[in-house]
């Protein structure tokens, strides 16, 4: 199981690499707002670190509504088409479909809409992605980011419903601890989970941060759970701060610990 680490800059990159992190992953907001030139020499930047940015966080700005009042398939497809080709460049796997400000609906919204239009972003962000064998992946978020898919079985369903191959889920235990399910038995989900995030806070659910040395036994028990299930893809820490050098080298010892434990049980 590979470990990657979520970064705000891409000026960390070599702190990441340093640890011995495996991968790192970047906003789709920010690769997209970059220009060719800034963002060829961030590719560089990568090939001269040899590192990959195998998983896309944050995917895009409230701009391009995912669900809701304003939704617009034309610009989800141009959007899609343009982040796709860059998340490839960069050694992309997967990209998580979180980005709460595109997805938070107003009071009174149907809900039988804002499923069937997020069915349609998904298919149509799927489509471009997948020309480059990138998976798209839901991610539920807790009611502290948006009011719309917020539990695991929730994002579930919404998978199930459209059946496509490269359309999973991020299981992100931050999100599943704030609505109390980062416990629950997983196996039911294993099948349909690409891509996995984890992390802490520093006070605030907008301060997502790394492990907490007094939580590293609980962090370590949810992903023995994890694993034991032979879940199959990486685990990212997802951090909304710069990287601490000693809190990051922390965080990717709690996670190895536990991957090589339950490895040698086996």
């Amino acid at each position: 199981m590979q470990v990657g680490c979520a970064l705000l800059s891409e000026e960390d990159i070599s702190l990441a690499k340093e640890i011995g992190y495996d991968y790192i992953e970047l906003m789709g907001k920010y690769l997209v707002s970059l220009s060719d030139m800034e963002y060829g020499k961030l590719v560089q930047k990568l090939d001269n670190y040899q590192i990959l940015c195998q998983g896309i966080n944050a995917y895009c700005p409230k701009e391009i509504v995912i669900a809701g009042p304003g939704f617009d398939i034309e610009n989800a497809y141009q959007y899609a088409k343009k982040c796709a080709k860059r998340a490839k460049e960069a050694g992309a796997k997967c990209i998580g479909i979180g980005s709460p400000n595109s997805r938070n609906l107003p009071e009174g919204f149907p809900r039988e809409i804002a499923l069937l239009q997020l069915s349609e972003f998904l298919k149509v962000t799927a489509e471009e992605f997948g020309k480059f064998n990138i998976t798209v992946c839901l991610e539920a978020l807790a009611p502290c980011y948006c009011n719309f898919i917020n539990t695991v079985q929730e994002a579930v369903n919404v998978v199930k419903k459209i059946n496509w191959e490269n359309i999973r889920i991020v299981l992100d235990f931050y999100n599943m601890e704030h609505i109390g399910e980062a416990d629950e038995d997983l196996t039911d989900y294993i099948p349909y989970i690409a891509h996995t995030h984890i992390s802490d806070d520093d006070g605030a659910p907008n301060r997502r941060y790394f492990l907490k040395e007094e939580k590293a036994m609980i962090h370590q028990k949810r992903i023995s759970k994890l694993y034991n299930l032979e879940y199959k893809g990486a685990i990212s820490v997802e951090v909304d701060l710069p990287v601490h050098q000693a809190m990051a080298q922390k965080s990717f010892d709690i996670i190895k610990k536990s991957i090589i434990s339950n490895w040698e049980a086996k």
